[in-house]
């Protein structure tokens, strides 16, 4: 008996101190986890019109070790480019110098095929390999070595890292960085996300291999990944959303609304149909008619000039106002993005579409001055969300609840909910296994119960059956004496 109490306590030991790992998930993945950064420097003596061209370029960039030096290079990383490129240090004088000399690492391998493009930034290029070290471990990986750049390319001293779907030009599928890592087991899945700091508003976190909720389950659950497929524009698949309805407030401002993601710049480049509403408003007539606020133009030219298709190389306008105008009250009402088909939104305050900077406040949407029927999401949208992208499924996601995500130990409202309700989860299985360690406890004391009650009537049956026979005392009366 004791022997079952004890085995039934162990049991419901073991239940409690598991209880976590029985709805934890496998997250044996391999992933890589770099700190991204943005090169940006800003003079509080340049002109409105320098500052905001500036912040055109969200150039954020990974450093990575390659070569037998393991020299670290910075690689800045494009949405809307395809190859992994290394400037070369050995190139003319009127070329951006890259940090990277090959003639110096040992472990270089040249294809010594050099290949001319017409339609990048890279204008002539070498196919070769050498070390990339990632995660404490060196691999030999492919990418171009960039000899010249076309005229007019914003380019970088270090190196480019393309996640396009396919390219625009005859470039070699063995110099794509994803392409790289899965043919080297280096990570699990062709997935990749980023996640911008809640206090260093131009640093971040960039994941490639997995999805986060395997990468970290305490703030990321995979019921709260909404997913859909990446839009086709014409007859390519690209990293974009379409859209049913964009909103302002109540109103419907388009019915049909296709968008690039674009991480590689700073704003939000709104539809002609947008500027047609905002620029009609009462509320944003009344702020831009005085001398507090103001517009100014600045043209972008070269970013995608060399690109089949030059989508953002063009003429700007962007919308600012002086430091101390409260911009909070020019409130134009919150712009939605709804898709319909898959039941998901995108929504931004109208607080949300202002930020500071060198002493102005500007609107995070430009308008193109040109004809232009497309938006363009960067750095604002991938601030609000933490994007992730699957390039074999080619599909996009986020997450609708990430977990303190204000880094912050109190969850807000609705996350204490999500905590609470998994706690019920939890307490109700415990209930249900006390239950039955309970019931199985009454079922065995019933049991021996009766086998005693059993035993005990077989017992008064047989002392029913004895013969009792009255025997006479015997007497001895040689040892019998009275007294």
């Amino acid at each position: 008996m004791n022997l079952i109490y004890f085995f039934l306590i162990s049991l419901f030991i073991l239940i409690i101190s598991k209880k976590d790992v029985y709805f934890q998930e496998d997250t044996s993945k391999k992933y890589l986890e770099f700190t991204f950064d943005r090169n940006l420097s800003l003079s509080t003596s340049t002109s409105p019109q320098e500052i905001f061209r500036t912040l055109f370029y969200n150039q954020i960039y990974i450093k990575i070790k390659i070569g037998s030096e393991q020299l670290e290079i910075p690689f800045y990383l494009y949405l809307q480019q395809y190859s992994l490129i290394i400037e070369s240090s050995d190139v003319s004088a009127d070329q951006v110098k890259g940090l990277y000399n090959e003639s110096k690492s040992k472990s270089f391998i040249s294809s010594n095929k050099k290949d001319t493009f017409m339609v990048m930034d890279m204008s002539e290029g070498i196919l070769a390999q050498d070390n990339f070290y990632l995660n404490n471990d060196k691999f030999l990986l492919d990418f171009y070595l960039c000899k010249k750049n076309n005229d007019d390319s914003h380019i970088t001293e270090g190196g480019k890292i393309g996640f396009k779907f396919q390219p625009e030009a005859a470039q070699s599928e063995e110099a794509f960085f994803m392409t790289n890592l899965k043919y080297n087991n280096i990570i699990s899945e062709s997935v990749f996300s980023f996640k911008y700091d809640s206090v260093n508003q131009d640093k971040g976190i960039f994941y490639i291999g997995t999805y986060p909720h395997f990468i970290d389950t305490n703030k990321y659950k995979k019921e709260n990944f909404i997913n859909f497929n990446a839009a086709q524009i014409y007859t390519n698949v690209e990293w974009s959303l379409y859209f049913n309805e964009v909103k302002i407030g109540n109103d419907i401002i388009e019915t049909k609304s296709n968008i690039f993601l674009y991480i590689e710049i700073g704003y939000i480049i709104g539809s002609k149909g947008f500027f047609k509403y905002l620029l009609n408003l009462d509320i944003w007539k009344s702020y831009f008619n005085n001398n507090k606020c103001r517009q100014t133009k600045f043209i972008i030219d070269d970013f995608e000039k060399n690109d089949v298709e030059s989508k953002l190389a063009d003429e700007y306008t962007i919308y600012y106002c002086d430091k101390d105008v409260d911009v909070s009250k020019v409130n134009i009402g919150e712009l939605s993005f709804v898709n319909k088909l898959d039941q998901y939104s995108i929504n931004f305050s109208s607080e949300y579409l202002w930020e500071e900077k060198n002493g102005y406040k500007y609107f995070k949407i430009i308008k193109h001055d040109y004809y232009n029927d497309y938006w363009y999401f960067g750095k604002p949208f991938f601030k609000k969300y933490q994007m992730v992208f699957d390039y074999n499924n080619k599909q996009i996601g986020f997450y609708s609840k990430i977990l303190n995500e204000n880094g912050s130990d109190k969850p807000s409202d609705d996350k204490k909910d999500e905590k609470d309700n998994q706690n019920i989860i939890i307490y109700i299985i415990i209930i249900i296994g006390l239950v039955i360690i309970i019931g199985g406890l009454i079922y065995i004391i019933i049991k021996l119960y009766k086998k005693y009650v059993k035993r005990k009537r077989a017992n008064e049956l047989m002392d029913d059956n004895y013969d009792y026979e009255t025997k006479e005392p015997i007497i001895d009366n040689d040892n019998f004496s009275s007294k």
